[in-house]
């Protein structure tokens, strides 16, 4: 694991109501979340988009190091798992057991990617240890996305990693808990859909993400919540509009609103039920005055504090 990142930010003093992120991040003995970064950008490249969301953690570390701490938390950084030289199916393996360490230490683990290739190495985490202490529990995976990232491909990348999960869960004898939210039909071919629809998977596409439909979207989302006993959430920042998430692989056209995101995540936090987060595709190379780096930490500090 590479640990380079220094996190500094503005000293307003060392009383508890002028801390922020960078003053209480690795104090503690005992550690609540954890953050993993995983610097990739192969699976990006092998899926023909635009590279540079391997410079992702250190851009998001830099934006969360300045957040208010409202509320006493114990979190560390674990560092960053690096692809390199191509080794993608390394890289997710090696996140994967990272993902796992720390769940066994009791630590909620926020990976900060990275590509989505991400997804597929933090999902395995959970699985390898699910597999190993709670068997008979089972997974539901959470996808706000403009893509469903079930393409049928040689090898693995970042439009993969939910097809990788629906095999690996077939293989070991699991059932496949897939709801994609904010598809945009513009983004996916037929085949996905019809891939999507093979698996069961639940979806939601944009168009029908939006506030005033936000009690019936909180109901679809409660039903999938009810099946599952654990949750991974990821967030691919190509869901959002690029108004404000510029610095993506994928640019979205669309994209959904923080005005019905911010209640649905609280939403889905509420249910207690997760035990992986991630946030993707942020690529600091194509960001403008860091607008989606900054979102990203938005979320994860909201994800952290009540």
């Amino acid at each position: 694991m590479s640990n380079t990142f220094h996190w500094d930010g503005r000293d307003d003093g060392t009383a508890v109501n002028h801390k922020r992120i960078f003053q209480v991040i690795n104090q503690s003995e005992s550690t609540e979340y954890s953050l993993i970064g995983f610097g990739s950008d192969e699976g990006v490249q092998r899926n023909k988009g635009r590279i540079g969301a391997a410079e992702a953690p250190n851009a998001i570390r830099k934006q969360l190091a300045n957040l208010p701490v409202h509320q006493t938390i114990s979190i560390a950084d674990r560092g960053d798992v690096i692809c390199q030289h191509g080794l993608l199916e390394e890289a997710q393996a090696v996140l994967a057991d990272h993902v796992a360490q720390a769940l066994e230490q009791g630590e909620k683990p926020i990976v900060l990617g990275g590509g989505h290739e991400v997804a597929y190495g933090s999902f395995s985490g959970l699985f390898q240890y699910l597999k190993a202490h709670e068997p008979d529990k089972n997974i539901g995976i959470i996808n706000f996305d403009a893509h469903f990232d079930l393409r049928q491909a040689d090898q693995a990348s970042s439009g993969t990693p939910f097809l990788q999960a629906a095999q690996k869960s077939k293989e070991q004898g699991k059932s496949f808990h897939y709801l994609c939210i904010g598809v945009a039909k513009h983004s996916n071919t037929q085949v996905l859909f019809e891939t999507a629809d093979r698996l069961n998977a639940a979806y939601i596409l944009d168009r029908d993400v939006q506030v005033t439909q936000l009690e019936s979207l909180k109901q679809k989302i409660q039903s999938f919540i009810d099946q599952v006993d654990y949750l991974y959430v990821t967030i691919d920042l190509d869901v959002f509009a690029s108004s404000i998430a510029p610095g993506v692989s994928a640019p979205a056209v669309k994209g959904i609103d923080l005005a019905v995101f911010d209640p649905l995540i609280q939403f889905i936090k509420d249910s207690g039920k997760i035990r992986v987060f991630d946030v993707a595709e942020c690529n600091p190379k194509f960001d403008l005055d860091n607008k989606t780096a900054k979102l990203a930490a938005y979320i994860i500090f909201n994800y952290i504090f009540d």
